[in-house]
């Protein structure tokens, strides 16, 4: 009996690897277009602008996908449910119209990751209407967030007064700056 758990013990590992070889781990549009919006905004400078762009790729994959599968609540999309298209080319192409409005000087990458991304989905009405469907719900998260206040100007100065302690670090995020 022991030896038979030893041998079992020996192959364990070989098996794992080559069902890992056999069956190749592949993520979903989801999660390929995080990798590329956290590649995008790896070297931004302070929090606002990278969870900016994150919360708007994510609402609108995630209004672009309900808007197909009409499961769960939208956050900013009204658009009349769409259960025809494809709720992959439709998220890619959300995520894709948000990155390229905020990053323009990274197209390339962008469309880099976007046609792998539609190169998974067959030809077809499915596919066009996805397609038009996630152009529609880019527009409707950008008009959304359009007067959010992110652009304004830093305006955050401490309050001093002789003999008050004024802290000598910035606001741990830019808009908190504005709430006093």
């Amino acid at each position: 009996m022991k030896s038979g758990l030893t041998a079992s013990a020996t192959l364990l590992p070989g098996i794992v690897a080559a069902a890992l070889l056999v069956a190749p781990a592949r993520a979903d549009v989801v999660t390929d277009w995080n990798v590329t919006t956290n590649a995008l905004v790896a070297n931004d400078v302070g929090n606002n602008r990278k969870l900016r762009t994150l919360a708007m790729v994510h609402v609108a994959m995630s209004d672009a996908i309900n808007t197909v599968q009409n499961r769960y609540t939208r956050v900013v999309a009204t658009l009349p449910p769409t259960p025809g298209a494809s709720a992959e080319a439709a998220a890619a192409t959300a995520a894709r119209q948000i990155l390229t409005q905020v990053y323009p000087e990274q197209k390339a990458k962008i469309e880099e990751a976007y046609e792998a991304s539609l190169k998974a989905i067959p030809d077809g009405p499915a596919k066009t209407e996805g397609i038009k469907l996630g152009m529609e719900v880019a527009e409707a998260v950008q008009a959304d967030r359009a007067d959010d206040g992110t652009n304004a100007p830093d305006t955050y100065r401490p309050h001093t007064t002789p003999g008050a302690y004024v802290t000598t670090t910035p606001p741990l995020w830019e808009q908190y700056a504005r709430c006093q």
